[in-house]
């Protein structure tokens, strides 16, 4: 049985992955830098982690992959691909080589157990954890910037703890001579968390180059550690900020754009002295489109995709109304699918009119979000439609002009069918007539109440 890629048990399998892959990486580093020898919870932790990755590498053998936009998931072509790339790291990576010399672990190299150098090939794992962080991207698991951040923050932290866990090894390998840094700053016998957080501070320092000069390199190779730590770790750290510095610059950049947008507009109301009320309605309906779709709107979302997807997303959005609403509930595939590709999404604020009495229906309103008061002629609040209410088909159907008016309470939403549209799809589907017998008995109880209150829309 093959795997999706972006199925949910391979999304959940892959965030237990990048936890202990972490777990790896700063674990094994540890150990060998400050600890020394193999600690009996810590090895059995470790040996449980390389069970869940020898698992993993089973997993991945029958795990579907993406190219080109098409998802491959042909057995032959799963293994092969994972069998001729990460196959061979990911193995490395896993299998606990340690095990085979725990007999010997009283024989140190460089005053580390020779068990723990073996655990050295594990932190292969943080290959892994790059593969993951680029599936999610390509699979938009989540905001694209947020997992950005998220990677450059793990490439960080391990550099900065991989090079404090060297740091320290260099002068405990050494045996501590007097000169070394480790011995002029007193840390000989003093606890593993102190070792640990001074040399953690130099690396810190040091990778961004502000340089105290407290903690200094006294000898040749310290020195020559020092020089490559500062190479890389400004690079890296040049690295991170430019890219942190981007994400943030295409954030504002968006904001930037839209704003000048509704500046633009603003500013020609005010040249044209529209009435401030109706100035503030324009200025609402702008913050919310940003708050709720970060200035796209609904119907520039859809325009550029393709029909069949196109039709796939309007039928998620108006999910509730097929269900629901009996129009579509009635109606068979091929038609709904139609009625569908008809709807165009409208979006009301507070206080602003969707449709007067006295006007003659040109559309149907399908409301999918807010609510909406039904007022009579003489402006008396007589219904509120709310989520999978509709209006407007009556007055089509009866070609008569509205008696009520319909007034948003709140920010809403709906999707309308225009008259042209309605027509077109019943003179071509002559099952739409009978969908329309059908669910002309199945009206709403508010439906029915507004009949009796002489309110038709």
């Amino acid at each position: 049985m093959i795997i999706p890629e972006g199925s949910r048990f391979r999304s959940r399998w892959d965030l237990v992955a990048l936890v202990l892959v972490g777990v790896s990486c700063l674990l094994v580093p540890y150990q060998v830098g400050f600890v020394h020898r193999p600690i009996l919870l810590s090895s059995i932790g470790l040996y449980l982690i390389d069970a869940f990755f020898l698992a993993d590498i089973a997993l991945n053998f029958r795990t579907s992959y993406r190219t080109g936009g098409v998802e491959v998931s042909e057995p032959e072509s799963v293994r092969g691909r994972y069998g001729g790339g990460m196959f061979g790291v990911d193995l490395l990576g896993s299998i606990p080589f340690d095990l085979l010399l725990l007999p010997w672990a009283s024989v140190s190299v460089g005053g580390v157990s020779i068990v723990l150098w073996a655990r050295v090939p594990r932190l292969l794992r943080v290959a892994r954890m790059f593969l993951i962080f680029r599936r999610w991207e390509a699979q938009g698991r989540a905001n694209l910037g947020v997992l950005r951040i998220a990677k450059l923050a793990a490439v960080a932290t391990l550099f900065l703890h991989w090079t404090a866990s060297a740091w320290f090894l260099m002068d405990h390998a050494a045996g501590f001579p007097p000169d070394s840094w480790a011995a002029v700053e007193g840390l000989v016998g003093e606890t593993r968390g102190t070792q640990y957080v001074r040399s953690l501070y130099w690396a810190i320092v040091t990778m961004t180059a502000v340089g105290y000069g407290d903690i200094t390199p006294r000898h040749n190779l310290e020195y020559g550690f020092a020089m490559a730590v500062m190479l890389l770790g400004a690079s890296l750290w040049a690295y991170i900020i430019g890219n942190i510095a981007a994400l943030v610059s295409s954030i504002d950049s968006a904001r930037a754009v839209f704003r000048n947008r509704v500046d633009s507009v603003n500013q020609y109301l005010k040249n044209r002295k529209v009435p401030q009320e109706l100035t503030r309605q324009v200025r609402d309906y702008h913050d919310y489109v940003w708050a709720r779709y970060r200035g796209i709107s609904a119907r520039e979302a859809l325009q550029d995709l393709p029909d069949s997807i196109r039709l796939d997303v309007l039928a998620h959005l108006a999910g509730d109304l097929t269900r629901h609403v009996p129009l579509f509930r009635e109606c068979s595939r091929p038609l709904r699918d139609v009625l569908l590709m008809a709807l165009q999404p409208r979006v009301f604020v507070p206080g602003s009119w969707v449709s007067h009495a006295g006007e003659a229906g040109a559309e149907i309103q399908f409301l999918t979000q807010g609510q909406l008061e039904v007022l009579s002629p003489e402006q008396h609040r007589v219904g509120v439609l709310r989520e999978g209410d509709y209006f407007g088909d009556l007055s089509m159907l009866l070609n008569e002009k509205r008696t009520g008016s319909v007034r948003a309470l709140t920010f809403s939403e709906t999707f309308s069918l225009s008259e042209r549209d309605f027509g077109a799809i019943r003179d071509t589907y002559p099952e739409f007539r009978d969908v329309l017998k059908r669910v002309s008995s199945e009206r709403s109880d508010l439906s029915s109440d507004l009949l009796l209150e002489g309110v038709l829309l």
